[in-house]
């Protein structure tokens, strides 16, 4: 059952500061602002991001945030290095959270120069994400092997392994207890009255001819399976579907969607949006009628992806398209009964899923029922912010149990 933050135990006491440390994570990143950064505030404890922006700083639900100019590229993010390990410093926290393998460094420099706690947060598979992603098919395991030996040098001097999802945890053996599980779930705090219910019955009242939206949340790409998307839409029977994308497309191929779109009449049926907030991204999800996962094969981190959208989707009623593939989120699916997998990679079972939702809104409506009570019951934010919060109040107890023993005078 989801656990009320206003019931756990305050912290031990004033003066103990978090600071999340980004070297590529957004100021408002969804799970390290909105969902620890705000979750550690509202549990009274003093936090603050450090992140690329080329915004000002500013303070907002209880989480300072300070910002420093966005690098530029791989070689920008290695230079800037000892510049984020001055401005961290100088933040003087008494833990650093670090959110990506670099930022994962500069904290165990903190605590080697300063004697600071350090929590790495792992969101991805990395060792085979910058494997696929640099090298040649023949270098990869190499490479990847490679990385998981630098990890095993620095969790030596990291206090704990907060991992996204269950799978991550294969790059870190023999860390069991240094290691906690704090799941990409979706907050219930999101739901407004009008939402909670508008998705539990069926359409069946929707007007004749008004479309049925599919909604595609998130970053965009080629690897997240757009072009399969509009070969799928443009060979359904069902030619009152429309899709809303929201996101960007982090690969540059905006023209090349757009010109494929065209290609297939389609551009009338779609409607794209850039990043907005949170808030008004979960309004859209509302306002549609079936959610998109599309991930594509071959690349391993798409194989134990666990993404935000899924759960705000299901949170939302709405039913989950998503690739089969892909283990834990395929489980999800199954387990809860929320949505139909398909293979991504083939624009027919995409089209197929997408003819057999939007020609039954009794189907729809069951689907995004069973969605939103496995969210209710399981799959929530407020379950996995109390286990972040008691890792805190852990840590913060070791500290004070440290200083305790400094300050003690020695027994004559």
């Amino acid at each position: 059952m989801p656990v009320d933050l206003k019931s756990h135990p305050p912290p031990l006491g004033r003066g103990y500061t978090i600071c999340f440390l980004s070297s590529m994570h957004p100021p408002r990143d969804k799970r390290v602002f909105d969902k620890e950064a705000v979750s550690l505030a509202q549990a009274g404890y003093s936090v603050i991001h450090l992140a690329p922006d080329n915004g000002p700083s500013f303070v907002e639900q209880g989480v300072k945030v300070v910002t420093y100019r966005r690098p530029r590229g791989i070689v920008g993010r290695l230079t800037q290095a000892p510049r984020l390990f001055r401005r961290a410093s100088r933040l003087n926290a008494d833990c650093y959270h670090c959110n990506e393998v670099d930022s994962w460094i500069i904290g165990v420099l903190l605590k080697l120069s300063r004697g600071k706690q350090v929590v790495f947060d792992v969101h991805e598979h990395y060792p085979s994400t910058f494997a696929e992603s640099r090298f040649p098919p023949f270098l990869r395991p190499t490479v990847a092997n490679l990385i998981r030996l630098v990890f095993r040098s620095f969790t030596p001097f990291t206090n704990r392994l907060v991992f996204a999802k269950r799978s991550v945890a294969a790059d870190f053996p023999g860390t069991e207890k240094k290691q906690v599980l704090v799941q990409n779930f979706t907050p219930l705090a999101a739901r407004s009255p009008i939402n909670e219910g508008e998705k539990a019955a069926p359409k069946a009242e929707k007007a004749a001819g008004q479309p049925i939206t599919a909604i595609h949340l998130g970053l965009i790409s080629r690897v997240r399976g757009w072009p399969q998307l509009l070969d799928a839409v443009g060979q359904m029977q069902h030619d009152n579907l429309h899709l809303l994308i929201v996101g960007t497309f982090n690969d540059n191929t905006k023209a090349d969607f757009d010109a494929q779109a065209s290609e297939l009449k389609l551009t009338e049926r779609i409607r794209t949006l850039e990043w907005v907030p949170f808030s008004e991204a979960y309004a859209l999800i509302c306002s549609a009628d079936i959610g998109l996962v599309l991930f594509q094969p071959g690349i391993q981190n798409h194989v134990f992806a666990l993404p935000h959208k899924m759960f705000d989707y299901m949170m939302a009623g709405l039913p989950v398209i998503a690739p089969d593939f892909a283990e834990e989120v395929s489980a999800i699916i199954k387990e809860a009964d929320c949505g139909i997998l398909v293979d991504p990679s083939k624009p027919d079972e995409i089209a197929a899923a997408l003819e057999r939702l939007a020609s039954d809104p009794e189907e729809r409506a069951r689907l995004g029922r069973n969605g939103q009570q496995a969210v209710a019951t399981l799959y929530n934010w407020e379950a996995e912010a109390a286990k972040l919060v008691t890792m805190y109040q852990e840590l913060e107890g070791l500290k004070r149990n440290k200083s305790f023993n400094i300050l003690k005078p020695a027994k004559p």
